[in-house]
Protein backbone atom coordinates (compact mmCIF):
# COMPACT_ATOMS: atom_id res chain seq x y z
CA UNK A 1 0.00 0.00 0.00
CA UNK A 2 3.02 2.57 0.97
CA UNK A 3 4.92 2.04 -2.23
CA UNK A 4 1.61 2.33 -4.22
CA UNK A 5 1.29 5.67 -2.53
CA UNK A 6 4.70 6.74 -3.22
CA UNK A 7 4.67 5.71 -6.79
CA UNK A 8 1.47 8.10 -7.14
CA UNK A 9 3.17 10.70 -5.51
CA UNK A 10 6.11 10.65 -7.89
CA UNK A 11 3.85 10.52 -11.02
CA UNK A 12 1.90 13.42 -8.84
CA UNK A 13 5.05 15.42 -8.82
CA UNK A 14 6.23 15.11 -12.24
CA UNK A 15 2.89 16.12 -13.63
CA UNK A 16 2.76 19.45 -11.52
CA UNK A 17 6.49 20.20 -12.76
CA UNK A 18 5.70 19.81 -16.45
CA UNK A 19 3.01 22.67 -15.81
CA UNK A 20 5.11 24.45 -13.93
CA UNK A 21 7.72 24.41 -16.71
CA UNK A 22 10.60 23.62 -14.76
CA UNK A 23 11.93 20.51 -16.59
CA UNK A 24 12.25 23.68 -19.59
CA UNK A 25 14.13 25.50 -16.32
CA UNK A 26 16.30 22.65 -16.29
CA UNK A 27 17.35 22.33 -19.71
CA UNK A 28 17.72 26.16 -19.95
CA UNK A 29 20.13 26.01 -16.77
CA UNK A 30 22.16 23.76 -18.25
CA UNK A 31 21.67 24.39 -21.95
CA UNK A 32 21.08 28.26 -22.48
CA UNK A 33 20.83 29.95 -25.08
CA UNK A 34 23.26 31.17 -27.90
CA UNK A 35 24.07 34.64 -27.69
CA UNK A 36 22.77 36.62 -30.52
CA UNK A 37 26.48 37.68 -31.19
CA UNK A 38 27.48 34.01 -30.77
CA UNK A 39 26.43 33.28 -34.64
CA UNK A 40 27.70 36.02 -35.75
CA UNK A 41 31.07 35.59 -34.55
CA UNK A 42 31.18 32.02 -35.61
CA UNK A 43 29.97 33.26 -39.03
CA UNK A 44 32.67 35.92 -39.35
CA UNK A 45 35.10 33.24 -37.70
CA UNK A 46 34.33 30.78 -40.74
CA UNK A 47 34.22 34.15 -43.38
CA UNK A 48 38.03 35.56 -42.29
CA UNK A 49 39.40 31.94 -42.21
CA UNK A 50 37.94 31.23 -45.99
CA UNK A 51 39.90 34.85 -46.48
CA UNK A 52 43.05 33.58 -45.49
CA UNK A 53 42.99 30.13 -47.37
CA UNK A 54 42.05 32.50 -50.51
CA UNK A 55 45.07 34.62 -49.62
CA UNK A 56 47.16 32.06 -49.14
CA UNK A 57 46.44 30.21 -52.68
CA UNK A 58 46.18 33.37 -54.52
CA UNK A 59 50.38 33.95 -53.11
CA UNK A 60 50.96 30.60 -54.04
CA UNK A 61 49.27 31.44 -57.45
CA UNK A 62 51.28 34.15 -58.10
CA UNK A 63 54.44 32.86 -57.52
CA UNK A 64 53.70 29.98 -59.75
CA UNK A 65 53.15 32.88 -62.45
CA UNK A 66 56.05 34.96 -61.25
CA UNK A 67 58.18 31.70 -62.45
CA UNK A 68 56.64 30.94 -65.04
CA UNK A 69 57.18 34.58 -66.34
CA UNK A 70 60.56 34.69 -66.08
CA UNK A 71 61.03 31.84 -67.06
CA UNK A 72 59.28 32.53 -70.85
CA UNK A 73 60.48 36.09 -70.80
CA UNK A 74 64.56 35.49 -69.99
CA UNK A 75 66.14 36.25 -72.81
CA UNK A 76 68.59 33.39 -73.88
CA UNK A 77 72.27 34.53 -74.53
CA UNK A 78 74.13 33.78 -77.59
CA UNK A 79 76.96 31.91 -77.52
CA UNK A 80 80.19 33.27 -78.36
CA UNK A 81 81.53 32.56 -81.74
CA UNK A 82 84.36 30.48 -82.84
CA UNK A 83 87.53 30.61 -81.16
CA UNK A 84 86.08 33.59 -78.61
CA UNK A 85 86.03 32.94 -74.69
CA UNK A 86 83.15 33.69 -72.72
CA UNK A 87 84.59 36.11 -70.36
CA UNK A 88 82.79 37.36 -67.36
CA UNK A 89 79.84 37.96 -69.73
CA UNK A 90 81.74 38.84 -72.59
CA UNK A 91 83.12 37.16 -75.65
CA UNK A 92 86.85 37.55 -75.79
CA UNK A 93 89.62 37.06 -78.53
CA UNK A 94 93.10 37.63 -78.05
CA UNK A 95 95.10 37.30 -81.58
CA UNK A 96 98.04 35.91 -80.61
CA UNK A 97 100.15 35.12 -84.11
CA UNK A 98 99.54 38.84 -84.93
CA UNK A 99 101.58 42.08 -83.76
CA UNK A 100 100.13 45.13 -85.52
CA UNK A 101 99.83 48.77 -84.48
CA UNK A 102 96.96 50.01 -82.59
CA UNK A 103 94.77 51.11 -85.01
CA UNK A 104 95.31 47.89 -87.17
CA UNK A 105 94.43 46.31 -84.00
CA UNK A 106 91.33 48.02 -83.76
CA UNK A 107 90.58 47.10 -87.72
CA UNK A 108 91.32 43.14 -87.31
CA UNK A 109 88.78 43.41 -84.61
CA UNK A 110 86.13 45.16 -85.85
CA UNK A 111 86.87 42.33 -89.42
CA UNK A 112 85.80 39.99 -86.89
CA UNK A 113 82.37 41.83 -85.63
CA UNK A 114 83.63 43.72 -82.21
CA UNK A 115 86.18 45.74 -81.28
CA UNK A 116 89.14 46.39 -79.15
CA UNK A 117 88.41 45.39 -75.26
CA UNK A 118 86.66 47.38 -72.71
CA UNK A 119 86.66 47.02 -69.23
CA UNK A 120 83.72 49.38 -67.11
CA UNK A 121 85.09 47.69 -63.59
CA UNK A 122 87.99 46.04 -62.16
CA UNK A 123 86.42 42.57 -62.13
CA UNK A 124 85.78 42.33 -65.67
CA UNK A 125 89.51 43.36 -66.13
CA UNK A 126 90.89 40.67 -63.84
CA UNK A 127 88.42 38.02 -65.67
CA UNK A 128 90.61 39.84 -69.23
CA UNK A 129 93.96 39.70 -67.30
CA UNK A 130 93.10 35.73 -66.17
CA UNK A 131 92.06 34.78 -69.46
CA UNK A 132 95.25 36.98 -71.33
CA UNK A 133 97.84 34.88 -68.65
CA UNK A 134 96.54 31.62 -69.13
CA UNK A 135 96.41 32.07 -73.70
CA UNK A 136 99.70 31.25 -73.43
CA UNK A 137 101.82 34.33 -74.48
CA UNK A 138 104.62 35.27 -72.94
CA UNK A 139 104.79 37.43 -69.82
CA UNK A 140 106.84 39.80 -72.00
CA UNK A 141 104.26 40.44 -74.37
CA UNK A 142 101.84 43.31 -74.57
CA UNK A 143 98.41 43.55 -75.77
CA UNK A 144 96.25 46.59 -77.64
CA UNK A 145 93.01 47.07 -75.90
CA UNK A 146 90.45 49.86 -76.87
CA UNK A 147 91.10 52.96 -74.74
CA UNK A 148 93.26 56.59 -76.00
CA UNK A 149 94.34 59.90 -74.96
CA UNK A 150 94.24 60.79 -78.70
CA UNK A 151 91.62 64.11 -78.67
CA UNK A 152 92.79 65.39 -75.53
CA UNK A 153 95.52 65.37 -73.54
CA UNK A 154 95.15 62.93 -69.87
CA UNK A 155 91.75 62.54 -71.01
CA UNK A 156 91.05 58.80 -71.32
CA UNK A 157 88.51 57.31 -73.24
CA UNK A 158 87.11 53.78 -74.17
CA UNK A 159 85.93 53.24 -78.10
CA UNK A 160 82.68 53.08 -76.48
CA UNK A 161 82.92 56.78 -75.61
CA UNK A 162 83.23 56.19 -71.48
CA UNK A 163 85.63 57.65 -69.56
CA UNK A 164 88.46 55.13 -68.64
CA UNK A 165 88.77 54.24 -64.97
CA UNK A 166 91.78 56.08 -63.21
CA UNK A 167 94.12 54.65 -60.44
CA UNK A 168 94.36 51.60 -58.86
CA UNK A 169 93.46 48.56 -59.77
CA UNK A 170 93.79 49.54 -63.29
CA UNK A 171 96.68 51.21 -63.79
CA UNK A 172 99.90 49.86 -63.01
CA UNK A 173 103.50 51.45 -62.76
CA UNK A 174 106.62 51.53 -64.45
CA UNK A 175 110.06 52.77 -63.14
CA UNK A 176 108.10 53.75 -59.81
CA UNK A 177 105.96 55.80 -61.88
CA UNK A 178 102.07 55.31 -61.83
CA UNK A 179 100.63 55.08 -65.40
CA UNK A 180 99.95 56.70 -67.34
CA UNK A 181 102.87 58.93 -67.78
CA UNK A 182 103.86 58.97 -70.72
CA UNK A 183 102.23 62.14 -72.37
CA UNK A 184 101.41 63.50 -75.75
CA UNK A 185 103.77 60.57 -77.19
CA UNK A 186 102.17 57.93 -75.50
CA UNK A 187 97.94 57.61 -76.51
CA UNK A 188 97.33 54.19 -76.29
CA UNK A 189 96.32 51.98 -73.95
CA UNK A 190 97.90 48.38 -73.40
CA UNK A 191 97.82 45.68 -70.75
CA UNK A 192 101.84 45.59 -70.23
CA UNK A 193 102.39 42.19 -69.82
CA UNK A 194 106.04 42.84 -67.45
CA UNK A 195 103.77 44.41 -64.65
CA UNK A 196 101.07 41.93 -64.75
CA UNK A 197 99.50 42.89 -67.82
CA UNK A 198 98.26 45.76 -65.87
CA UNK A 199 96.86 48.83 -67.66
CA UNK A 200 99.71 51.14 -69.22
CA UNK A 201 100.26 54.32 -72.01
CA UNK A 202 102.02 53.44 -74.96
CA UNK A 203 103.12 54.93 -78.49
CA UNK A 204 100.01 53.89 -80.78
CA UNK A 205 102.77 52.66 -83.27
CA UNK A 206 103.86 49.70 -81.05
CA UNK A 207 103.12 46.30 -82.12
CA UNK A 208 101.14 44.47 -80.27
CA UNK A 209 98.63 41.63 -79.79
CA UNK A 210 95.00 42.69 -80.13
CA UNK A 211 92.54 41.66 -77.59
CA UNK A 212 89.40 41.69 -79.36
CA UNK A 213 85.75 42.11 -77.43
CA UNK A 214 82.28 41.22 -79.25
CA UNK A 215 79.03 41.67 -77.50
CA UNK A 216 76.81 39.20 -77.60
CA UNK A 217 73.32 39.19 -78.40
Amino acid sequence: MRVVAALLWAVAGAVWALEEGSVGSLFDQHFPPLHPNCTQNLGDLLLLRQEGQLKESVGILKEILSEIRGFVAAPTEAPCPVNLSNVSGTCLYIAKDISVNWEAARIFCQNLGGDLAVFRDANALAEAIGYVKTSGISGSSNVWLGGRDHLIEGEWKWVSGEDMPKGTPFWGTFNSRRQPSGGSGENCAIMFGPDDFLLHDATCGWTCMPLCQIKRT
